[in-house]
């Protein structure tokens, strides 16, 4: 890992992992990375191909390297391609092995964000059935590979102060 501790934040679709991150980011005066798949999603109208799902993992990873070096003591990182991947396999029935790869990239510690909210429709997410099934992999996933993770619950100020206890700032 870098000297910035990188923190990951996972959920399914409408759990507050974006508003999680900007609001950690502006607490500690650090950085964020957003969520790239979001972006060319929406700029694509919803057309991706199978090809693009690489491409979004290697976009994080590459905005979030950057990132890293001007971040201070934390950089909070809006998905990974382990969701990049589970779009792969929810979209195209696969996942391409070097996303598969990229997947498997460890961070110093992740925030599993519990969908205990009502979920909210923005005209591009699934339902909250998807959402669900989301947080089941992610969980999984985060076990199965022994990386460390929080599971955050509540509204977003109990959200924030268990995020940063569980990261020790």
């Amino acid at each position: 890992m870098s000297a910035v501790g990188r923190i990951a934040l996972l959920g399914g679709e409408s759990s507050g992992k974006s508003t999680l991150a900007a609001g950690l980011a502006t607490r500690l005066d650090t950085l964020w990375v957003e969520e790239y798949g979001r972006e060319l999603w929406v700029k694509r109208d919803g057309a991706l191909d199978f090809e693009d799902l690489l491409h979004i993992g290697e976009v994080q990873v590459i905005r979030e390297d950057k990132a890293a070096a001007r971040a201070k003591r934390f950089l909070f990182c809006d998905t990974t391609p382990l969701v990049t991947a589970f779009y792969s396999q929810a979209l195209f029935g696969r996942v391409d092995p070097r996303l598969a790869a990229l997947a498997e990239r460890r961070y110093d510690h992740s925030l599993l964000c519990a969908p205990d909210f009502p979920f909210v429709q923005d005209g591009w997410r699934e339902d909250s059935a998807f959402r669900q099934q989301q947080h089941d992999f992610y969980e999984a996933e985060l076990v199965r590979t022994g990386q460390p993770f929080t599971l955050i619950r509540g509204p977003i100020d109990a959200r924030i102060e268990t995020a940063l206890a569980a990261i020790g700032a």
